[in-house]
């Protein structure tokens, strides 16, 4: 027990040195069991409060986000359902076999019109800003928990993006009691 209390106040020391670095990319993993986006892209220029308007910072679990410049061209999901919402500036790492746990994960209100039946892939070039954090829930938090991997591009009518066609989801019955 003394070698766990030792390990675990050191482990807190250590991530307290670091600026809460540590525990925060932890705390991404945890929620989102995706690879830390941190140790991809490692010229984070914003470690907490998002450097967005308050409208999108909203959008990221406690308005927390982080101000990426990407030093080579990264490639991302979009999850849609219709041309009306394919080309948006809302994207992930997380990649989703069933509509319903991009609706979820991803907060998809099912008010807002998109029921994620399709999913694309997005390339973003290299000097490109991009924002990550963790997807806040929506009300009801119990149908929209949140908790995927979330990236913010500020124009995704971008002519140096790269947008695939589309595939298919998995198609399952959202229900909200």
């Amino acid at each position: 027990m003394a070698k766990f209390k030792t390990f675990v106040t050191s482990f807190a020391l250590c991530s307290l040195s670091l600026g809460g670095l540590v525990s925060s990319s932890f705390a991404q993993n945890k929620v989102s069991n995706q690879p830390s986006l941190q140790a991809q892209a490692p010229t984070s220029t914003s470690t907490s409060a998002c450097p967005l308007p308050a409208d999108i910072a909203v959008t990221f679990l406690k308005s927390e986000c982080q101000e990426i410049q990407l030093q080579e061209a990264k490639t991302y999901y979009r999850y849609f359902s219709s041309d009306s919402n394919k080309f948006g500036r809302y994207l992930t790492t997380n990649l989703y076999k069933k509509n319903v746990e991009a609706i979820r994960e991803l907060a998809l209100k099912q008010e807002w019109g998109n029921q994620a039946t399709m999913v694309l892939t997005v390339t973003v070039p290299a000097g490109t800003k991009v924002y990550q954090g963790v997807v806040a829930p929506q009300e009801p938090s119990t149908c929209y928990p949140g908790g995927g991997q979330q990236i913010f591009i500020q124009d995704s009518r971008d002519p140096n993006l790269k947008w695939s066609e589309g595939t298919p989801l998995k198609i399952k019955e959202f229900k909200c009691p």
